[in-house]
């Protein structure tokens, strides 16, 4: 993946059962949380377009 530089921290809530399973996918794929979620982010805005 490309160095980027983030600047904006961004907070959100979600349920105990979405953030286990979020954190066995970006294990499951050898990344962190952070960049998971950054990752799913940026896909969903991609797809938006």
């Amino acid at each position: 993946m490309r160095s980027q530089t983030h600047h904006v921290p961004v907070r959100f809530r979600v349920n105990e059962a979405v953030l286990a399973k979020a954190q066995a996918l970006a294990e499951r794929e050898g990344m962190s949380l952070s960049e998971l979620l950054r990752q799913s982010l940026r896909n969903e805005l991609k797809d938006a377009a």
